[in-house]
């Protein structure tokens, strides 16, 4: 027999496993369309553009290439990274076959992730704090970019082969949650974020800009940005 309580069947009766199943099936639909609409907006503001964060006197540069889309969504694939968002950004592309969860991509992380990733260029025209060498359970980043409800962790430029292209960063993780100095260090606000094609040679677009006035750029800085804007 089947156990039944009050608030429905047991933990571990056949029923209770088949409706979490269809609950994650179902929830998975909407992990999907939110995918999509992520993907969308990935395409239109940060692919194959390359920003730079200027603050304390100093920059980073960050390039978001086609590859780095999947390791922002929470799920897992036997797709290549540029393949699955090739399906992804493209309408009734990417099935839900396609991705699925596991121990290292669970189905609570990814929903969480993907409620938010659809807004995820925001962190490249809006005010925004810079965490230097974070440490979290699972891996070491050079660079996290947060708007205090969410973190974009970035990591070394390197080739397929694990060879360093140049001294750029891309994104290896995005992390939904509250930031505070207690867990990330020191916080630096950023003062200007320029915005240019990867392959363009200079910085052409001001995405952001605080309340200093430009000429506080170092002329290091300052070089990688089109005269027009300095």
């Amino acid at each position: 027999m089947f156990k039944r309580t009050a608030s429905g069947y047991s933990e571990g009766s056949v029923f209770a496993s088949l409706f979490r199943s269809r609950g994650v099936q179902m929830g998975k639909s909407a992990i999907l369309k939110k995918i999509h609409n992520a993907a969308k907006n990935y395409q239109r503001y940060l692919a194959g553009k390359t920003f730079m964060y200027v603050y304390e006197g100093k920059s980073i540069e960050v390039v978001f290439k086609n590859s780095s889309f999947l390791h922002l969504t929470g799920v897992n694939t036997k797709l290549r990274a540029k393949e699955f968002y090739k399906h992804a950004k493209t309408k009734n592309g990417l099935k839900v076959q396609e991705f699925f969860f596991d121990k290292n991509h669970p189905y609570d992380l990814a929903e969480k992730k993907t409620d938010h990733l659809e807004d995820l260029y925001r962190i490249t025209n809006m005010e925004v704090l810079i965490t230097e060498d974070v440490v979290t359970f699972t891996a070491n980043y050079k660079i996290g970019i947060t708007d205090l409800q969410f973190i974009l962790l970035c990591g070394e430029n390197r080739d397929k082969h694990g060879k360093l292209i140049d001294d750029c960063f891309v994104p290896y993780s995005f992390r939904i949650e509250e930031i505070g100095n207690e867990k990330f260090g020191e916080l630096y606000e950023v003062d200007f974020i320029f915005c240019k094609q990867t392959n363009a040679a200079k910085y052409e677009i001001i995405s952001y800009k605080g309340d200093k006035e430009i000429d506080i750029i170092p002329e290091e800085i300052r070089l990688k940005i089109s005269d027009d804007l300095v």
